[in-house]
């Protein structure tokens, strides 16, 4: 675990106290971690949301049958193989 100090003006300091209490948590770190990792999820579903509406006006979509199934799953593990590698040498080089 690392160490972040922060200051706080006086009614927010009783408000996470507060909080601290009505919640039964032990330590106002305790609070302050579980608002931070609900703000990381939301943040992290609205990508996703973003990412799915994306993907769905990307184009029409495509029928996957018996037939096809193999060579889609390839065709999308190519891309993403792709897109890592592309990713990771630009990181390379910076």
């Amino acid at each position: 675990m690392s160490t972040l100090q922060i200051t706080l003006s006086e009614s927010l300091r009783r408000f996470v106290l507060g909080r601290v209490a009505e919640l039964g948590l032990d330590q106002p770190d305790q609070y302050i971690e579980q608002l931070l990792e609900e703000e990381k999820r939301r943040k992290l579903e609205e990508y996703y949301m973003e990412e799915c509406r994306k993907g769905l006006e990307s184009g029409p979509s495509i029928r996957i049958t018996e037939e096809n199934r193999e060579a889609f799953w390839n065709g999308i593990k190519e891309e993403i193989r792709r897109t890592h590698e592309s990713r990771h040498n630009k990181e390379a080089v910076v």
